[in-house]
């Protein structure tokens, strides 16, 4: 993951990256790791995709090796939400 997110950094299809980790579940479905990606506007968001394969098909050697890597991911997690959201900064 960390790799991958770097390099989708370097390109500039991404702004930063973080992961955090939920100390206090409210049960076995609760969420206990989140990924968050930050773009620079929410067209970025709309390219993120298209640029984002070819940059990943390189760190991985092919499309192929790409999406077997994203099917062993899928069987090893749930993925219990997605959100959008804006980081809103009070002055």
């Amino acid at each position: 993951m960390k790799p991958s997110y770097d390099a989708l950094k370097k390109e500039g299809l991404i702004s930063d990256y973080k992961v955090w980790t939920n100390v206090t579940t409210d049960g076995p479905h609760d969420w206990d790791i989140a990924v968050g990606l930050l773009v620079s506007n929410w067209a970025a968001i709309d390219q993120l995709d298209a640029h984002a394969a070819t940059i990943l098909a390189k760190h991985y050697g092919s499309r192929e090796a790409m999406i077997e890597a994203g099917k062993k991911r899928n069987e090893i997690r749930e993925v219990v939400a997605s959100k959008l959201a804006r980081e809103v900064m009070p002055k």
